[in-house]
């Protein structure tokens, strides 16, 4: 069996969780106040709010998430195709470059707008590995590029530990479709079977490792209820807990420290 050379990380559910989901009116007047300046140096006029222009995208896209899951075809949603349709119907013509800034500037950052919260061990368990010699990348299904996604991962404080950071945007597909975890595992420079892949659902991120040869752990997060997973090689509750794991031992058999910060394994209350 190959040397684990790289581990690989889903986000939400494994490494930080929603603590406060905004109301769907707070989103959208959160994006309205970041595009707004874009708009009017553009000279465009809606003739309405323009935090209701971007109502009727969260609806396009959550109506086009659902028609590509009853296809089961794994594509992401196109957001700057779906932000040129809500401006056509109100009789504004936008160019695809004017649609693309349009999203890259209304991207609602995790940390500042989205009540987003780091697991109380994160910091630590990406510091010990790092530490250890492998190399760490995020792989996430998100509608947006890993160059854009960087920016909610310097607002939590990991952005320094990553050596690639790929999002379902990058390819156009969602996981469980392979094409995110070849442009990780690339971007990381290892093969299949020297990466592990960490996650907390089944399908996507245990599947979608398997799929590639890579070793996979499934993050529960006190959810002691959850079918078998066949395709997670270990289970844990804790992000600490994956540095007591063989595929981590350090390499005089002993178990690493506990960490510094607080967390329990009875932690159904907590998530």
């Amino acid at each position: 069996m190959s040397e684990i050379r790289a581990v690989v990380f889903d986000i939400g559910g494994t490494l930080w969780f929603e603590a406060r989901r905004p109301t769907l009116s707070e989103v959208f007047e959160r994006q309205a106040a970041l595009v707004e300046p874009l708009i009017t140096d553009w000279g465009l006029q809606f003739g309405e709010p323009l935090n209701a222009v971007m109502a009727d995208v969260w609806r396009a896209a959550e109506a086009a998430i659902d028609a590509n899951d009853r296809r089961g075809d794994h594509r992401e949603i196109d957001v700057p195709f779906i932000i040129r349709g809500a401006a056509g119907i109100r009789g504004v013509e936008l160019t695809p470059d004017q649609a693309g800034a349009w999203h890259r500037t209304g991207w609602l950052r995790s940390i500042p707008h989205m009540g987003i919260q780091l697991y109380p061990d994160t910091l630590d368990v990406l510091a010990t590995l790092r530490q250890r010699g492998l190399k760490l990348g995020v792989n996430t299904n998100r509608p947006c590029t890993g160059d854009m996604f960087r920016g909610d991962l310097d607002d939590a404080g990991i952005a320094r530990f990553f050596d690639a950071i790929v999002c379902s945007g990058d390819t156009g597909f969602v996981k469980p479709h392979p094409s995110t975890f070849e442009m990780v595992l690339s971007q990381l420079g290892v093969a299949g079977d020297e990466a592990v892949m960490v996650g907390d659902t089944c399908l996507a991120d245990m599947h979608g490792g398997k799929a590639l040869g890579m070793r996979t752990v499934l993050k529960l997060n006190g959810r002691y209820d959850v079918p078998a997973c066949p395709d997670a090689d270990h289970r844990i509750h804790d992000l600490d807990e994956l540095l007591a794991l063989p595929l981590f031992a350090p390499p005089d058999g002993r178990r690493s420290p506990e960490s510094l910060t607080p967390h329990d394994d009875g932690n159904e209350d907590r998530y």
